[in-house]
């Protein structure tokens, strides 16, 4: 059982290797979206328990025969749990670096207790900015691109109190390729996600 916990443990580290550039929250200067930082104080448990995001697993928003016709080579989910932090839901698709679009690594986050406001640009990286747009469906998303580095790009739907990020890092890659997988996967999440 303890090699089991250390192997998960060893899993998620790498992941978090794989997508963090910093230590701080995926596309804000903190926290990333693979680690969150514990709710601020004024929020509370009631805002959480009320969002209707709280205890949506994220790997029921898109299957792995979706992913693989946005992104053909994909490889079956991984159910990364709260690695996001407590009270999220992270799942990732990666294709071998060895296809023909080099290595893809996408994801989606489900984060009941933060909201689309939260997203900043990676102070570390200049080349990182955030803009603001709708879905077809009428929600507010942030767009942050190259948070991460160049080919890197992530979509945070805005979902009642919280939100959804869909992140993708394609190497080598643009993060205009980077927009184009997320803008893809968006269309399958979003009709999912609870009404605000």
């Amino acid at each position: 059982m303890r090699s089991t916990a250390t192997l998960t443990t060893l899993i998620a580290a790498a992941a978090l290797v794989v997508t963090a550039c910093t230590s701080t929250q995926t596309g804000q200067a903190s926290p990333t979206s693979e680690q969150s930082a514990a709710p601020s104080a004024g929020a509370s448990s009631t805002d959480t328990a009320t969002n209707r995001l709280a205890g949506l697993n994220a790997c029921t928003l898109l299957t792995d025969a979706e992913a693989q016709q946005v992104v053909p080579g994909a490889g079956a989910h991984t159910d990364q749990g709260e690695i996001g932090g407590p009270g999220t839901s992270n799942c990732r698709w990666v294709t071998p670096a060895a296809s023909s679009q080099g290595s893809v690594v996408f994801g989606v986050t489900v984060r009941p207790a933060q909201s689309i406001t939260e997203v900043k640009p990676n102070p570390n990286r200049p080349d990182s900015t955030v803009s603001n747009t709708t879905t077809t469906g009428g929600r507010r998303v942030v767009v942050l691109r190259n948070s991460q580095g160049q080919g890197s790009c992530q979509v945070s739907i805005e979902a009642g109190s919280g939100r959804v990020d869909i992140d993708t890092e394609v190497v080598p890659g643009t993060t205009d390729a980077a927009f184009e997988v997320d803008s893809k996967l968006s269309d399958y999440i979003e009709p999912r996600l609870p009404s605000s």
